[in-house]
């Protein structure tokens, strides 16, 4: 206890540093938007599309339907409109692969030992459009290098089915005659919802361009993209379940934004 009372004021100063040091570049923003960047990003950012919910209603969790974390390919661009001392401001247009699949968790042995690779469904196959309101907030390190802190709200446009979605899995057991193992239904599917996000990264000042890489988690706020209920049925030594499942665009990645040098679109000579 005493080595953390301790160690509390020594975290205090070195903050209270790094803060007075930062104050000699309180510009940092305006300065790389107004005099050096284009104000247009480019962004890739490669990321996991975190498993959604499913569950039994009697609480069981065998047989069951499983989400699965998915890659999720993402691509843009960021319209850096407004700075602020050491704050940016930007919008823009993402594109964001949406595509949740899930298990299910059955033993072969449940289906007559028929071998069956009851995995990766991918019933709800979709797309995002995501347009960002965020701000970022530029730490500066020193003339290379600058600590990035980022927050934003998002609305999120999802194309795709709208309509009710009915999932049947069938096999075949062996007597060569086709059973529904698992049905599913979901209806009012939502093609519009907000979403937050968070970023933290680092930010490298080049010759050519003003490249970023942050870590960042987005979680939708609301509404939900879709609520469903599902059986399982027919299996050989376990009953029947019902459960219920709900699916949210969570993701969580890397974000590489590069803005060129300021004229980069100019012809030369």
């Amino acid at each position: 206890m005493l080595k953390f009372i301790r160690l509390v004021p020594n975290c205090f100063w070195i903050l209270y540093f790094v803060f007075l040091a930062n104050l000699g570049y309180a510009q940092e923003a305006e300065n790389l938007f107004h005099k050096q960047y284009s104000k247009l990003s480019f962004v890739f950012q490669p990321s996991i599309l975190k498993k959604s919910d499913a569950w039994n209603r009697d609480g069981s969790t065998y047989p069951s339907m499983q989400f699965t974390n998915d890659f999720s390919y993402q691509f843009g661009f960021y319209y850096n409109f407004a700075q602020s001392g050491n704050f940016n401001f930007k919008t823009g247009v993402i594109a964001k692969e949406f595509i949740p699949k899930f298990d299910l968790n059955i033993d072969n042995a449940e289906l007559g030992n028929v071998d069956y690779l009851l995995t990766q469904f991918d019933p709800y196959n979709q797309f995002i459009i995501s347009i960002p309101i965020k701000t970022d907030y530029y730490l500066k390190l020193n003339q290379k290098f600058n600590l990035t802190f980022g927050a934003g709200l998002n609305l999120n446009l999802i194309t795709g089915a709208n309509d009710e979605v009915i999932t049947l899995i069938n096999i075949d057991n062996q007597q060569g005659q086709e059973v529904l193992i698992y049905d599913a239904y979901s209806n009012g599917h939502q093609a519009i919802n907000f979403s937050y996000e968070l970023a933290m990264g680092i930010q490298h000042k080049s010759k050519w361009a003003l490249i970023d890489l942050s870590f960042f988690i987005n979680n939708s706020l609301f509404p939900d993209y879709v609520e469903g209920e599902y059986h399982i049925n027919n299996l050989q030594n376990s009953p029947s379940k019902t459960g219920d499942f709900i699916i949210r665009n969570n993701f969580y990645g890397l974000s590489l934004n590069v803005s060129p040098k300021k004229g980069w679109l100019r012809k030369k000579g």
